[in-house]
C-alpha cells in the first residue's frame, strides 16, 4: 500500500539541492512575522510568530498532541 505522505518526495528533492547562499531566503520567522494575527488584542499574550514558531518546531519533532505542548512551551517562555 502506498503512503499518501508528501515527505518522502520532499526529501528527495532536499538530497539534491544545493544550499542556499546566505540572504537568499528570508528566514521561517520573517515568514511567520508577515501572517496577519486574527485575535482580538485583549486576547495577545505572545507574538503570533512566536506560537507559529513553537507549533512548526513542534510538528517537526512528531508532536501528537500539540495543544499540550504548545501550552507548556508558553508557559516557560513566561519565564524566561
Amino acid at each position: 500500500m502506498r503512503s499518501s505522505s508528501l515527505i518522502p518526495a520532499g526529501l528527495s528533492q532536499l538530497a539534491t539541492a544545493s544550499p542556499p547562499a546566505p540572504g537568499e531566503h528570508p528566514g521561517l520567522l520573517q515568514h511567520l512575522a508577515a501572517v496577519p494575527d486574527p485575535r482580538r488584542s485583549a486576547g495577545r499574550r505572545h507574538p503570533l510568530a512566536f506560537v507559529l514558531a513553537l507549533v512548526a518546531c513542534a510538528v517537526l519533532a512528531g508532536v501528537k498532541y500539540l495543544a499540550v505542548r504548545v501550552r507548556a512551551s508558553l508557559a516557560l517562555a513566561r519565564f524566561s
